[in-house]
């Protein structure tokens, strides 16, 4: 048995308990099922309390408040064993992983980085200075160890900063928080529930109410679409551009087609995506995208920006969409429905091809490696 550490220093929207799937607990499960002790290190803002949760036999999550610059977490060594064996770190960009990188190599425990981005998302003098400071600290952590990144974009990305021994190992679904069972829900019954009606064509677009997701733009499409097909939309996210989205859904009359919900907890996240015909992602720059793959799971139809992280889940099947633009993005929901057969085959393949099993066995092998 070996005693492992996951930790995750960003201090986000990033596995919000209760809201998000958690990826930190979807390969923390798999990783205590391969007899290993496991405890999850999640930083929270400061203003939270600390919280332990004993998740299952051999696997602890410790919620952890720390001090914040933007979503970096400053956490400090003291919160974690001195005798893991192995730790790995949700790591991206973060800017405070010397001090626990330090502290790995006091104690002999082998650092493992998680990579799905490599730059700050800021286009601006903030993120210009987040990327300098990640350059001078952490980016030097990742050319000296082994690295797993979560989709070929970021291995190229790494790769052009000088980062040589890299692996893509994809994100994974936790089986655990999927509803196995929604074939045999009465469907109708559940649109009603959220407002919908029985022939209702209904778009879903699950996202934080900011720039990046584009919830702006997913209004300009409905507003495009209207008069096509009677399309609904249901929102589900919460954020500042609300007020901006309500005002143009009365500019273009849309009341009666959009509905906005701030949020659902993740253990009826299946209800939304079952009423849905169409699950649309609209970022340019999304990393992975978990609500991308339990769409597809549930067996809605996904149109998605190109993405990296949409193209590594989408990318050769068959009942899915992916865009160059806002332009193809109409042109796919306009477009004739996928046959029923074919979100099945792929909502099987989601399930095999993108498993915390896979992760969690590379992380065993990396770990039985020479040690930091």
């Amino acid at each position: 048995m070996m005693k492992v550490g996951i930790l995750v220093t960003i201090v986000s929207g990033f596995g919000k308990k209760g809201f998000y799937h958690s990826q930190e607990l979807g390969l923390a499960k798999s990783l205590a099922r391969l007899n290993n002790q496991v405890i999850v290190y999640k930083c929270v803002p400061e203003n939270e309390q600390e919280i332990t949760l004993e998740i299952e036999e051999n696997l602890v999550v410790k919620y952890i408040p720390v001090p914040t610059i933007g979503v970096h977490g400053f956490f400090k060594p003291c919160h974690l064993a001195s005798d893991l064996n192995c730790i790995f770190v949700f790591s991206d960009t973060q800017i405070f992983l010397p001090i626990v990188y330090k502290f790995c190599k006091k104690n002999n425990i082998k650092f493992i980085p998680y990579i799905g981005i490599a730059h700050s998302f800021k286009n601006n003098l903030k993120g210009m200075i987040i990327d300098y400071i990640f350059r001078l600290t952490t980016l030097r952590i990742y050319r000296k160890n082994p690295v797993l990144a979560k989709t070929e974009a970021a291995k190229e990305e790494l790769n052009l900063l000088g980062v040589s021994n890299c692996e893509v190992v994809p994100v994974g679904l936790d089986r655990d928080e999927l509803y196995n069972n929604f074939k045999h829900e009465d469907r109708e019954k559940l649109r009603k529930e959220f407002g919908f009606n029985k022939d209702d064509i209904i778009i879903l677009f699950i996202a934080r109410l900011k720039p990046e997701k584009r919830p702006l733009d997913m209004i300009e499409i409905m507003n495009k679409i209207k008069d096509i097909k009677p399309f609904k939309l249901l929102v589900v996210g919460e954020g500042y551009l609300r007020s901006k989205m309500d005002a143009k859904i009365r500019e273009y009359f849309l009341e009666d087609r959009i509905k906005i919900i701030e949020r659902v907890k993740y253990q009826d996240i299946w209800k939304v995506h079952l009423i849905s015909d169409y699950f649309v992602n609209l970022r340019y720059d999304e990393i992975f995208g978990m609500a991308v793959m339990e769409a597809v799971y549930y067996q809605s139809s996904v149109v998605a920006i190109s993405a990296p992280g949409p193209y590594t889940i989408l990318n050769n099947m068959k009942g899915h969409k992916l865009c160059v633009n806002d332009d193809e993005v109409i042109k796919a929901l306009c477009g004739s429905y996928p046959d029923e057969n074919i979100l099945e085959l792929d909502s099987n393949e989601i399930i095999n091809k993108f498993s915390w099993d896979i992760c969690a066995k590379k992380i065993m092998d990396l770990a039985s490696i020479d040690r930091v």
